[in-house]
């Protein structure tokens, strides 16, 4: 335990968890301490008004008055504009962290926090206001400065900057230590590889972003299993930054692992000149730590998105190469005489991903358009063996409709006619260029809205696009013998699609009542599982 501070102000301890509260003061008592206690930041206030106290331990997580507004207000007040205040933040918060410090706080701890930790910090900030040895105060000095660099970090970011930017940032900071020449942050990829999303050197410009070599790359992550070391900087002549770093004068390299969420992502990395010898870096080894503990809150979720995001886009690429999908055809059938009008082509997936997913886990990565394109394209092959008079019904997104050019290519010679399917679940925030995009697409194609009467836009939808077809959805069908208000409803839009001119098709039927319900109700067009359930285009031929 370190020794107590010198004079009688007591230190202040701020948390509205009075069982944390309670721990934190009596680890403090132990340490020689007089505590005051504060269970809100009003409470704190009031007592800094009438007692001197030496450093405030304040929590940034309490409700009500928040952290970052005690430390405005003890900063406003003169006789408090210097009083320590060390910040205690739950994980997951940098960013309060980020405003207490703007505002004017001196230090930063995260929960849980860690008693002995806590007492050596608050003891080096009150040596720094006292007269200590040489020896200490230069050690305090060091550690304050350090500890400022990450501060300084803290408030030059903002929400919402990219992992590159914030990385640089931590670089930035950290050759400012004294004789670091170069700082790196590596990321390691989905393939395992090193590549450095931030890279600065003391006194030059950044240097270009580079991989590291597969071997280097694996030793590395073997090597950080094992937590933080140091190493003498050896010239290796394949390495990507050999002649920079001999050129700078590397003599000593430390590293740091930077994890999340206990998963190594990545490695801070600093090159030290000659200067520096081994026990001056091990020394700034904590430091170095910290900085890493910092690039992985900061960046760790969108690092871990990234990575999800890479498998995710490997996985589609995988299921468009392999075409690991089948398509399948449900009927369309005429209610007055039975006969078959069209079919809807439909993907199945092999490995039983619900379609509606897999193409929305293909647009959030990009690749929404390449997934539609492989299996409109195996739907138009396959549809070759359905008779030639029936239409295609193809399920698409507004963004394909609005490309024009890869949809008049796909169905370039399909020898039949073509309606596009648009759910009302797709929101389409340009409808004038839509519908430009439809003019350049009709007559070969026509319009359904599909999916009526889900829940979002389709009367939108319908008076904007002026479809040919409307689709009723699932919802609106099932059980309809028994609910007049739904029964009422599709009147209603048979009338309303009549107006527009456009015709509704009922999908989803599967029991015989809701099929005599729809025919008393006059819609002619119907789909569902009592009318042919999907299946391949052999199995459609009647």
């Amino acid at each position: 335990m370190t020794s107590p501070p010198i004079g009688p102000a007591p230190i202040l301890v701020v948390d509205d968890d009075d069982s944390l509260r309670e721990l934190v003061s009596f680890a403090l008592q132990r340490a020689g301490f007089d505590v005051l206690q504060a269970s809100n930041g009003q409470a704190a206030l009031d007592i800094v008004q009438s007692t001197a106290v030496a450093l405030v331990v304040l929590d940034m997580g309490m409700p009500g008055m928040s952290g970052t507004y005690v430390v405005q207000a003890l900063r406003a007040r003169a006789e408090t504009a210097t009083l320590p205040v060390l910040l205690v933040t739950g994980s997951g918060d940098e960013f309060s962290v980020i405003e207490g410090l703007a505002a004017g706080a001196d230090d930063f701890l995260s929960k849980p926090v860690r008693l002995d930790e806590l007492v050596a910090r608050i003891n080096a900030h009150l040596r720094r206001e006292t007269a200590w040895s040489n020896v200490l105060e230069q050690r305090s000095a060091q550690l304050a400065r350090q500890r400022a660099l990450i501060g300084d970090t803290l408030r030059g970011l903002h929400p919402g900057d990219t992992a590159e930017a914030t990385a640089q940032a931590i670089c930035r900071q950290v050759v400012r230590m004294t004789g670091i020449t170069a700082a790196q942050i590596f990321i390691f990829e989905l393939d395992g590889r090193a590549m450095p999303i931030g890279f600065t050197l003391a006194g030059a410009p950044d240097p270009p972003l580079r991989r590291l070599p597969s071997e280097r790359s694996e030793h590395l992550q073997g090597r950080a299993a094992e937590g933080p070391w140091i190493e003498p900087w050896v010239p290796r002549r394949w390495h990507p930054y050999n002649d920079l770093l001999t050129g700078l004068g590397a003599h000593l390299v430390a590293y740091a692992p930077v994890r999340s969420n206990s998963e190594l992502i990545g490695l801070l990395v600093i090159d030290a000149a000659e200067s520096v010898d081994e026990r001056a870096l091990t020394e700034s080894l904590p430091a170095l730590v910290e900085f890493a503990d910092l690039a992985a809150a900061l960046i760790g979720r969108d690092v871990a998105e990234r990575t999800q995001a890479s498998v995710a886009r490997e996985h589609i690429l995988a299921i468009i190469e392999n075409a690991a999908f089948e398509s399948v055809f449900q009927p369309i059938i005429d209610l007055e005489n039975d006969a078959v009008i069209g079919y809807e082509g439909l993907t199945r997936f092999t490995d039983g991903v619900n379609p509606d997913l897999r193409f929305a886990e293909a647009t959030a990565i990009g690749l929404g358009p390449e997934l539609e394109a492989a299996t409109l394209k195996a739907s138009l092959t396959a549809a070759a063996a359905l008779p030639a008079d029936a239409s295609l019904n193809l399920n698409v997104s507004p963004a394909l409709i609005i490309a024009q050019q890869p949809l008049q290519d796909l169905v370039h010679g399909a020898g039949r006619p073509i309606v596009l399917e648009v759910t009302e679940h797709a929101q389409i925030a340009d409808y004038e260029s839509f519908r430009d995009s439809l003019a350049g697409l009709r007559p070969k194609m026509d319009l359904a809205v599909d999916d009526a009467g889900a829940g979002f836009a389709s009367l939108r939808h319908i008076l904007e696009l002026r479809p040919a077809f409307v689709k009723l959805d699932r919802s609106l069908i099932a059980g309809l013998e028994s609910d007049e208000a739904r029964q009422a409803m599709i009147v209603g839009l048979r009338h309303f699609a009549r107006s527009v001119g456009c015709r509704l098709i009922a999908e989803g039927i599967e029991t015989e009542a809701e099929l005599e319900v729809l025919r008393t109700l006059e819609i002619r067009l119907a789909q569902g599982f009592l009318l042919g359930r999907p299946g391949p285009a052999a199995d459609q031929i009647r």
